[in-house]
């Protein structure tokens, strides 16, 4: 992810989160935060200027992969986008020496749990009240590298 894909990477974070995360955010992650990969998925792969569809932020921290964010343009949607992003993910995170990935979820948000379940992800636990938007609690998923085989 680069600066200039920000203003395609707001207008699907908006379109995919009830409260979405704020340009500065993204900024921060991509700048200067050393645990930080932001990774973009385009129309054609090989052309940098192609179309944004997909992407994904994540930490890579010593033996831990925190997935913060995964968003896909609704209009390209079961395209395969997510999966290839989170392969992405893991592929690195296992690469790095990670053992043990966790990420936050929305109960209510059944098609990321369905994919995260499919590559053996856990509820460990829920955080009360988490999203402020909605008061809804955030299901804690977590699954070990070893189990986090290609969906």
């Amino acid at each position: 992810m680069r600066e200039g894909d920000l203003p395609t990477v707001m207008a699907i974070e908006q379109a995919s989160f009830l409260t979405p995360w704020p340009r500065g955010a993204f900024l921060e992650e991509i700048r200067s935060n050393p645990y930080a990969r932001c990774v973009v998925v385009r129309e054609t792969a090989a052309q940098v200027e192609a179309p944004l569809t997909a992407y994904i932020c994540y930490w890579v921290l010593g033996e831990e992969l925190l997935i913060n964010n995964l968003a896909v343009d609704p209009a390209r949607r079961r395209r395969g986008c997510a999966r290839a992003l989170m392969d992405h993910a893991f592929e690195e995170a296992r690469a790095s020496g990670c053992r043990v990935a966790y990420l936050e979820v929305r109960p209510s948000n059944a098609a990321a749990i369905s994919l995260y379940t499919g590559y053996g992800f856990v509820v460990m636990g829920r955080r009360r009240r988490y999203y402020p938007d909605t008061n809804e609690d955030a299901l804690v998923m977590r699954a070990t590298l070893q189990g986090l085989e290609t969906a």
